[in-house]
């Protein structure tokens, strides 16, 4: 099996979010062309020793990070992602310029397809993290030389477990693998309440 392909992360702003109870999403924005994701579990490693061996163990996941690279990401999602604020001014009403606070980034989901081939049969695989708030990875400049050097946006985010339903376990993210993009996209979707 070999991936070769990620496409189409998007953020799924959370309208409202209740323990016990499915997280209700805003309106999907595109955050940019996908260069790459790394995601990162914070696993529990808590031994519990009797009679000089491990009687119980503690291996559950405490939560993760992600690390999302994209080609360009835009100034909605930027706002949508980092909670950074348009200012407007004028009749009709343009935005001037952004500002950065230190106001925390608001609560979204966060899906991707990831393309894999395994025996010469291409699948997608979909992903819909449920919970998480995305921080500025990484701002670069650099000026031009003999040749370019291409530098990507990249965002971190620190996954948030939920409890959306009554079995009493944090949800961390849902998959499925599909045969086509069209169907991944089409459960994306459904995950995020789109229609």
């Amino acid at each position: 099996m070999a991936y070769i392909g990620m496409r189409k992360p998007k953020f799924w702003p959370i309208s409202s979010r209740t323990d016990g109870s499915a997280i209700t999403y805003g309106t999907a924005v595109d955050i940019g062309p996908a260069v790459s994701a790394s995601v990162t579990f914070d696993v529990a490693d808590n031994p519990d020793y009797g009679d000089d061996v491990i009687i119980d163990n503690d291996k559950g996941i405490n939560g993760y990070s992600i690390s999302l690279e994209t080609n360009d990401v835009s100034k909605e999602a930027r706002a949508a992602c980092l909670g950074w604020k348009a200012k407007q001014s004028g009749s009709p009403a343009a935005t001037t310029h952004y500002e950065v606070t230190d106001a925390e980034a608001p609560e979204g989901g966060l899906s991707y397809i990831r393309v894999k081939m395994f025996k010469g049969e291409r699948k997608y695989e979909a992903f819909f993290f449920h919970a998480l708030q995305f921080s500025d990875g990484a701002e670069n400049a650099s000026t031009k030389q003999r040749q370019i050097t291409w530098n990507h946006p990249t965002m971190t985010a620190t996954g948030i477990g939920v409890y959306i339903d009554s079995s009493g376990e944090a949800k961390y993210f849902n998959w499925m693998e599909f045969d086509s993009e069209t169907a991944a996209n089409a459960w994306i979707n459904s995950q995020g309440g789109a229609t």
